[in-house]
């Protein structure tokens, strides 16, 4: 003698089903796709910002949440990504990943010390500090406007 399946389980924690719509709808709702409502990561962060309040003085003072921090990183690493030290709007091929500090000068591989930049803004930066290379270029930048 055969048995029905059974669909419902007998559990302390019973699931509610949910159909394609549900999870089609939340795929949307993650990727900012719904209309109407806004969405996706950006969506949470304006979320959350309503709720813990920050400060000037804390964010310079390095005393940020968690949170914020996580969420500026995606929004610099994924969202709009640009050079930190040109402006250059980037792709994800045309992106590079620069220690501000650089490693042989005893710089950390820590998500504070990394920046998105282009490749010439990286290759033209290499181990020096961040004040000698943007003191550089913009010396070379004056040097152009003359000879022009």
């Amino acid at each position: 003698m055969q048995t029905a399946i059974k669909t419902t389980y007998d559990t302390r924690t019973p699931r509610p089903e949910r159909d394609r719509a549900y999870y089609l709808q939340r795929h949307l709702r993650r990727k900012g796709l719904l209309r109407g409502t806004p969405g996706g990561r950006l969506a949470r962060f304006r979320e959350i910002s309503k709720h813990k309040r920050v400060s000037i003085g804390a964010v310079l003072r390095g005393q940020l949440d968690r949170v914020f921090e996580s969420e500026y990183l995606f929004y610099q690493w994924n969202v709009h990504i640009m050079c930190a030290y040109c402006g250059v709007r980037l792709t994800r091929r045309t992106m590079t990943r620069d220690h501000v500090i650089p490693a042989s000068r005893g710089g950390t591989s820590e998500p504070s010390n990394l920046v998105p930049c282009c490749e010439p803004c990286n290759r033209a930066k290499a181990n020096r500090s961040l004040l000698r290379f943007l003191v550089r270029r913009r010396h070379r930048r004056d040097i152009v406007k003359v000879a022009s």
